[in-house]
């Protein structure tokens, strides 16, 4: 579909409060984006790969409890944050698309109301010919 000059896409908004945090908040959302993208992967490989030994090799039942208590916390220190960022992010994208409609429907109503202003203008010349 083509872009219209009158109508913003909401990728363009989310750009343009982008630009006006300050540059540690950018450098703070870029760290934890490359966190969760990348980390939080081999975090969950690992605690996979650690459970299944830990099931299967002779250890003291206290041992395994604490390298489980360890994994899990592991697990929950980087799901936490990389969850907090997906959701907003999924808020800072409505956020732009609830601007973006109500600048677009502002638009229309407003060149609506033009159009209407012109047609009662046309009409009032259509009365007044003989």
């Amino acid at each position: 579909m083509d872009s219209h000059p009158k109508v913003r896409h909401p990728k363009e908004v989310l750009k343009e409060k982008r630009a006006q945090e300050s540059p540690l908040l950018r450098l703070n959302d870029s760290v934890l984006e490359w966190i969760t993208s990348h980390i939080l992967a081999s975090v969950i490989f690992f605690d996979l790969a650690l459970i299944v030994p830990l099931l299967a090799i002779p250890a003291p039942e206290g041992f395994k409890i604490t390298l489980g208590v360890i994994s899990g916390s592991w697990i929950q220190l980087w799901a936490l944050p990389a969850l907090q960022r997906s959701q907003n992010k999924t808020q800072a994208q409505n956020d732009a698309k609830a601007e973006v409609d109500h600048q677009t429907l502002t638009y229309i109503s407003n060149l609506q109301d033009e159009q209407l202003e012109i047609l009662h203008e046309l009409q009032k010349l259509n009365k007044d010919k003989p």
